[in-house]
């Protein structure tokens, strides 16, 4: 391999006439680094290039100093100019941004590291991972020494090989020794070749740039493979996981190989290793030393350093054939959790939940309308003439959103449900009744059918499918409008009328979830809401238009059991952060924790609230690059804070404050939890306002793109051909070979699809971004959770009108492959020390705009969810000490024939009883209780003068230490702490 590194670079870049590389006395470096130059790492200071560079030349009497950042290929290009993020103690920081540039730093090497999992395909192939654009990892060197050689034209360039991931070549860490050697030989052959390959191509780009390899990955491979100065050592001795991150002695070797390309000569011989170090690196530094040396015995070997009058050689380009196009790898088949698997112990699963809307699958809500479309108001001649907030401003809706007058030239107002369900949620499918209030011409159309009208309802008959079901208005009356419409399955009657609010099939799918995040619901992307006076209302004609009032996400939670997180409008005022937070301590369960974050995503410029942030900042701190994050840092900072004195000693206890980052780009995190500018205002830094990191886990975003267009329409083309082929191999024709390729049209894309998101984008997150992520955590004291995460393979762009493709993306969500793919994230978020993992979303349709929905509907089965709740099963909690009771949930129980006995649980229940005298038990909680036909009686707990009665207009309620229990059609009161009491419940 030695022969073959001076061969490539001797012969196929250097046929000018070459001179020997003269040492150099001192050095001034920028590393655009990753993990395998600078690893943080709890256990040790040193597991980083530049400390031991340090050492190296200081003990050579030669000078150094260095600069440097985290990050990928992709986010160094986009950021330019560099954003320093490093430090070293004792180690001299080259650069001062604030008062030079990048010119005026007077660096003479830049170092760039590509990451060590791109090597499966050339460099000038565009990314798999989030590449919208279409750039490869040669267009991002490019950039970024374009960039380095007009600011520092004395600069050398150097690309940093580091050494390949292991994972591909073992199951777990450490390797067994077979695994090692077959990992030693890919550094020293396919991955080193990957890299002379690129130095070749930027040689051609670009012949000024004299462009450099530190071979380091192929040197250590050399030095750690059998006959090298350190063979039979262990894996574990050097590399601490499969990524590979690594010992103190991993990144001494490779400081060694780097300051033989940096300084043009051997390490220093009186160098004397610390006992830290391997015992054998200790013993051995002369012939380590020797040996790297020995493998870099010129000036051809450092790359193309000192060259005089270059010259790029550029080969005769052959023609390669193209693979065949039945030359697909296959499926395989994938081992999968079995379905229904609840957790024992404390769940560690949390999930956003879909928001509402009449298309919606989710479903949360007994009454449909609260989930219905605002209202709209039709011409003859125009579909949506009046548009709700037309019908708003002309005063012909009711503080509530009900109508009380239709504007002239319009004749109907129009409202919407239940558009588009999918035709396998067959829990929908039965008969309903819609009740109302008021006076007018009122009828249902769509996928209503069997339609039954008596006064104050409508009966009606439902079958999921296209379409939808409408209600409409034709005429009010002004005294006695139409109001208070409820829309409700047979079933859930008798529900709806205790005083339930939830859908119990959607409870049942949801309650094991360890927290449920409520953006979509709170509608926080571009909320309006400033004051407490413009919260969502219980009384709302339907909560799809302001959002889903806190009093149901409290009810919710307490319902489940599970941790709420809320995100409040970026708007809101401290009055409405106290008050939300007063209510929230006052009405959660004190088992469990409200984890609060200041609104969404401030960081993506396609919300509003980025936008205000930015225009906030301004007026702030007059115009910054980065101000709109250190406002973000700021408001975060102060709206927890108002959260904690609210809370006062309980915060530690049921306080979760949450701060988020662009996961993907490294270095943002600095001036949200650091924020120089907001530290004038707080006189700290946000991140001491923090319990949390937040960060998303999003892969395959690529898949979508323009530039995987013509690979995917390949290998969709090549896979039908497959599907046609093998059907008429079986002899099918015409009717038979179409529904038999409609059918198997995909089965041969999904095997390369799959192989790509595993090698790409999942890679990519699970071995780089996480671990970083997971580092800057742990820098700031605060624990790394995730807030979204989970499949982002849909069409963008013009693309989403590919039908074939969004069939394809729809079909290949829900694939065992899929759910295997979420089975390497979930694994990979944990070894990278991530806490609570949030999918996105619970239940929502799958279309052109993404296959979102952990499930597609309320009555959906399928391997990604069954993934999930393995997950959740089975993973440990183990970043905080909470007991399983903190997580119990309540129950719904609905009672048959005959005299029952139904028994509740501490939580809060709804217990329906049937035709027969039953007895129904409340043992505490915000129990619902409906006695039905017969004469029932309540169970509660305590004694009679423990609680305070009321009798409203359709419930009796019962106001005690454990909770509110809210009663309909129960005729008699006992109590279990005064046995032989009884209370009739007419006597009030």
């Amino acid at each position: 391999m030695i022969r073959r590194i001076v061969a490539v670079a001797g012969l196929a870049i250097f046929m000018g006439g070459a001179v020997l590389a003269q040492a150099r006395d001192d050095s001034k470096v920028y590393f655009f680094g990753n993990s395998l130059v600078h690893h943080l790492s709890e256990d040790d200071d040193d597991t980083n290039v530049p400390h031991w560079l340090d050492q190296l030349a200081k003990t050579a009497g030669k000078g150094f100093a260095t600069d440097g950042q985290w990050g990928f290929l992709r986010t160094f290009a986009e950021g330019l100019p560099p954003r320093p993020n490093w430090g070293f103690s004792g180690v001299k920081r080259a650069w001062s941004p604030g008062r030079q540039s990048f010119g005026e730093a007077g660096f003479d090497a830049v170092v760039l590291t590509p990451a060590n999992f791109i090597q499966y395909q050339k460099p000038d192939v565009p990314y798999d991972g989030e590449n919208p654009s279409g750039v490869s990892p040669l267009d991002a060197m490019l950039q970024v020494f374009d960039f380095a050689h007009q600011q520092s034209p004395q600069s050398r360039l150097f690309i940093y090989e580091g050494w390949a991931d292991m994972g591909t070549f073992t199951r777990s860490f450490p390797p067994n020794a077979r695994s090692l050697r077959r990992y030693h030989a890919y550094n020293l052959e396919d991955y080193h070749d990957w890299y002379e390959d690129l130095i070749e191509t930027l040689a051609v780009a670009r012949p000024d740039h004299q462009t450099q390899l530190i071979p380091v990955g192929s040197i250590l491979s050399q030095v750690l493979s059998k006959d090298g100065v350190l063979a039979g050592l262990p894996a574990e001795s050097f590399y601490t996981d499969d990524a590979p991150h690594g010992t103190s002695s991993l990144y001494f070797l490779a400081a060694m190989i780097t300051y033989a390309s940096l300084y043009n000569e051997a390490p220093p011989a009186g160098f004397q290793p610390p006992s830290k170090l391997h015992p054998d690196i200790v013993d051995k530094y002369p012939e380590i030393a020797a040996a790297i040396w020995e493998a870099m015995p010129d000036v051809q070997a450092l790359g193309r350093a000192q060259i005089t009058a270059p010259q790029a050689v550029i080969a005769p380009v052959e023609t390669v054939q193209a693979p065949a196009a039945d030359i697909f790898p296959e499926r395989s088949p994938v081992v999968l959790p079995p379905s229904g698997l609840r957790p024992d112990g404390v769940p560690v699963l949390g999930m956003g939940l879909n928001g509402i809307s009449d298309w919606s699958t989710q479903h949360p809500f007994l009454d449909i309308m609260k989930s219905a479309r605002s209202w709209v108001g039709h011409s003859a001649d125009q579909w949506g003439a009046a548009p709700t907030e037309a019908l708003v401003a002309g005063g012909h809706l009711d503080e509530n959103g009900w109508p009380v007058s239709i504007p002239d030239g319009i004749i109907a107002v129009e409202s919407v449900f239940l558009t588009e369900q999918h035709e396998g949620a067959k829990s929908l499918a039965g008969r309903y009744r819609l009740t109302y209030e008021g006076k007018g011409d009122i009828s249902l159309f769509g996928r209503a059918r069997r339609a039954s009208y008596g006064e104050g309802r409508i009966d009606f008959t439902y079958t999921p499918g296209d379409g939808l079901v409408g209600v409409k208005l034709k005429a009010i009356d002004a005294n006695d409008p139409i109001r208070n419409i409820r829309v409700l399955h047979e079933d859930h009657l008798a529900m709806y009328e205790a005083g339930a609010l939830f859908n119990p099939v959607w409870i049942d799918l949801i309650q094991d979830l360890r927290s449920v995040r409520f953006m979509d619901w709170m509608m926080t992307n571009g909320s309006p809401v400033k004051t407490w006076e413009d919260q969502p209302q219980m009384t709302d004609a339907t909560w799809s238009q302001w959002g889903v009032p806190l009093e149901v996400m409290i009810k919710l939670a307490n319902r489940i059991g599970a941790d709420p997180w809320f995100t409040l409008p970026h708007m809101a005022d401290d009055a409405y952060v106290r008050q939300f937070a007063q209510a929230v301590k006052d009405g959660l369960d004190p088992g469990l924790k409200a984890h609060v974050e200041y609104s969404n995503e401030v960081w993506n410029q396609i919300f509003e609230q980025a936008r205000w942030a930015r225009d906030q900042a301004t007026q702030l701190w007059g115009e910054t690059d980065t101000g709109w994050m250190q406002f973000y840092g700021l408001r975060s900072a102060q709206v927890m804070d108002i959260w904690t004195d609210v809370y006062g000693d309980e915060a530690s206890d049921r306080l979760v404050r949450v701060v988020s980052t662009h996961t993907g780009w490294p270095g943002l995190e600095e001036d949200i939890l650091r924020a120089p500018l907001a530290y004038l205002s707080l006189g700290r830094m946000p991140e001491q306002s923090f319990d949390a990191y937040a960060v998303t886990g999003y892969f395959g975003y690529e898949l979508g793109t323009d530039a995987m267009s013509q690979r995917m329409s390949g290998w969709l083309d090549q896979s039908e051909a497959r599907a046609v082929k093998a059907g008429e191999a079986q002899g099918l024709r015409r009717v038979a070979l179409r529904e038999y390729v409609k059918k198997a049209r995909f089965e041969a894309a999904i095997a390369p699809v799959t192989l790509t998101l595993q090698e790409g984008s999942l890679r990519e997150l699970t071995q780089e971004i996480f671990p970083y992520q997971a580092a800057v955590a742990r820098k700031a004291g605060l624990r790394l959770v995730m807030y979204e995460g989970g499949t982002h393979i849909s069409a963008l762009g013009p693309l989403v009108n590919d039908d074939r493709l969004t069939d394809f993306f729809t079909e290949y969500n829900y694939t065992p492959e899929m759910a295997k793919l979420y089975e390497l994230l979930l694994a990979g978020w944990v070894q990278s020390g991530g806490t609570m993992f949030n999918a996105f979303v619970d239940v929502a349709p799958a279309t052109k705009w993404g296959s979102w929905g952990a499930l597609r509907h309320l009555d959906d089965s399928n391997p990604r969810w069954d993934m999930l709740m393995a997950f959740n099963a089975a993973q440990p909690g183990e970043w905080e000490q909470r007991d399983v009771s903190d997580f119990n949930n309540g129950i719904t129980r609905v009672a048959g024939t005959g005299n029952q006995r139904l028994q509740g649980t501490a939580h809060e229940d709804v217990l329906i009883a049937g035709s027969g005298n039953d007895t129904l038990v409340s043992s505490g909680g915000d129990d619902v209780l409906h006695g039905g036909e017969g004469t029932d009686k309540a169970l509660l707990p305590g004694a009679p003068e423990d609680y305070r009665f009321e009798q409203t207009e359709q419930h009796f309620l019962a106001s005690g230490p454990r909770g509110v229990v809210q009663m309909r059609s129960i005729e008699e009161l006992l109590f279990e702490g005064a046995v032989g009491r009884s209370m009739q419940v007419a006597d009030f």
